[in-house]
């Protein structure tokens, strides 16, 4: 089974993007972030460069996004990664780990990249964002997500979903 799979600090609310919140919430919240995970450098002091390249970042996917045909529910989407049970885990003990079963969740409402979108953003070489049917042809033409990421030199997929109906439901 294929899962999309996020990470929050405990204690903070689950299902969150910082970059829907006005400007001095955000940085607020960095703050608070930044206390409740030492060594977090992107809510620490790096967080006015994080927050200017998290914009460009989600500005390049909604507008990849919409290209693909997406249908947007949303302009900040909710980050995961993709994760297929029994390969690597990438859970930390320091946070809790929510997941959504990847088959629950309509093509028209995620996309996906190698990499993170922050890293990948200036990336001349990046490869191009994918619908959920293109990653599933991929992760089986490779074997699964392991052989896939092998193949594409990266070592994650990340996901960007773009409808809040799944994490209500995943909270009820």
């Amino acid at each position: 089974m294929i899962y999309l799979v996020n990470h929050r600090v405990p204690g903070h609310e689950p299902f969150k993007n910082i970059m829907r919140l006005p400007r001095a919430q955000a940085f607020a919240l960095a703050g608070e972030l930044y206390y409740d995970t030492p060594g977090s450098s992107r809510f620490g002091a790096e967080f006015e460069n994080y927050y200017s390249i998290r914009q460009r970042a989600e500005a390049w996917l909604h507008s990849d996004f919409m290209a693909l045909g997406g249908q947007p529910q949303t302009k900040h989407p909710l980050y995961f990664y993709v994760h297929g049970w029994g390969g690597q885990d990438w859970a930390w003990p320091d946070k809790i780990t929510e997941k959504i079963p990847l088959e629950a969740i309509d093509q028209a409402d995620i996309s996906f990249i190698y990499g993170d979108s922050c890293g990948e953003i200036d990336n001349p070489a990046r490869h191009p964002m994918l619908t959920k049917p293109q990653l599933m042809q991929q992760i089986e033409v490779h074997g699964g997500i392991e052989g896939l990421l092998a193949n594409v030199k990266h070592n994650m997929i990340e996901a960007h979903l773009r409808n809040d109906k799944y994490v209500r439901e995943a909270c009820k």
